[in-house]
């Protein structure tokens, strides 16, 4: 058995295995190359045994179950992680907010009467948080399963309608010949170890956006300078929430821009021309929209300084230098330059994956 017909097989049963549960990848795996070294040696061609097996897809039919279902195999996997992402993008900002919100209704602290105050905010918060993240995980689990269900019934209907005669274009993307039956040229190489997105990069690039989101759009008052004045808790916002009404939808469209493409990478799971191209498109936006919003908004508090300085009067010397050297300007283009390295780096770490290691990239 020659190499070609050795990575032949490896696609083949790679293509059978990918829609099997995990259970029974490796059973099924051995079982196939049984079968395959079996078939080659009887008829002395890699792409004749192959051929005689048929699409691989079809074929996978025969070790999965015949039950009709709401999530398939070839699904279910990823429908779990999403579940799992959701979820805890849904409950972890609501109990946080719910928390902030709860200690914002705390306004004096003494001594005497400190601790029962904090509990009874904590407790107030986790049972009003808890409360709304139930709900909200109930709607958000319920969206995710009729979206997936929809994505199931979506390919069976397609798969009906091209049932007679497999199409090339669905497993390897060649365009549509003539010649409409399935043959080993079909397959697609077995993705590099280089070329797989990590999930859980992905997970926590989606959780960090949706709960910064949750916080901007629920409690901007978050981010800002806390201090005591006395016995009593005050805050200097950062941000200009006076205008935060024009501000807030600019900001949270570009979070939910790399909310996207943070969710096709899951999905997709590895580098490819669809995953380079939005992550090309989507990082363009995101800068353009971030030159919006800290160049052309007045997205910073134009009173930080002189509210910060009244507050903190009786500070030192250096404070009060420290805090003379505050320049929104400043803030902006640094943050501004921040942000774009850090996107047109992962642009050029994507397009080189994509180029170096992305089957598709390299094969068609």
């Amino acid at each position: 058995m020659t190499p070609n017909e050795k990575e032949l097989m490896k696609r083949y049963i790679y293509q059978v295995t990918r829609r099997l549960s995990k259970a029974q990848r490796d059973e099924v795996r051995m079982e196939l190359e049984e079968l395959i070294s079996d078939m080659f040696a009887d008829k002395g061609s890699m792409e004749k045994a192959l051929t005689q097996l048929g699409d691989p897809a079809e074929f996978a039919k025969q070790y999965q179950n015949d039950r009709q279902y709401l999530i398939g195999p070839e699904y279910f996997e990823t429908y779990l992680w999403f579940v799992r992402v959701v979820l805890i993008c849904t409950a972890v900002p609501i109990l946080a907010v719910s928390l902030v919100h709860a200690f914002g209704h705390v306004s004096v602290f003494t001594s005497q009467n400190a601790a029962p105050v904090i509990i009874r905010a904590i407790v107030d918060g986790l049972t009003t948080g808890i409360t709304d993240a139930l709900i909200s995980c109930v709607s958000a689990f319920g969206a995710v399963t009729l979206i997936f269900a929809i994505m199931e019934r979506q390919k069976v209907k397609i798969e009906m309608k091209k049932a007679e005669k497999w199409s090339v274009g669905k497993l390897a993307e060649h365009k549509k010949t003539a010649e409409s039956r399935w043959t080993p040229s079909f397959l697609e190489p077995v993705p590099d170890k280089k070329a797989i997105i990590s999930r859980g990069d992905s997970i926590v690039g989606i959780v960090f956006i949706v709960i910064f989101c949750v916080l901007l759009i629920s409690a901007p008052q978050f981010f800002a300078v806390i201090f005591t004045e006395n016995e009593t808790v005050k805050t200097v916002p950062v941000f200009n929430l006076e205008q935060w009404g024009y501000i807030l939808p600019v900001f949270v469209l570009s979070l939910l821009i790399g909310l996207a493409d943070e969710i096709l990478r899951l999905v997709v799971g590895c580098y490819c021309k669809l995953v380079m191209i939005s992550n090309i498109v989507c990082g363009a936006i995101q800068i353009v929209l971030s030159v919006v919003v800290l160049k052309v908004l007045p997205i910073w508090n134009q009173n930080f300084v002189s509210e910060l300085q009244l507050a903190l009067e009786d500070e030192t010397s250096q404070t009060t230098k420290f805090l003379s050297l505050w320049n929104a300007d400043m803030v902006s283009n640094g943050l501004l330059t921040f942000i774009v390295l850090i996107t047109l780096f992962e642009i050029g770490v994507t397009i080189y994956k994509t180029l170096r290691y992305g089957v598709s990239i390299k094969n068609h």
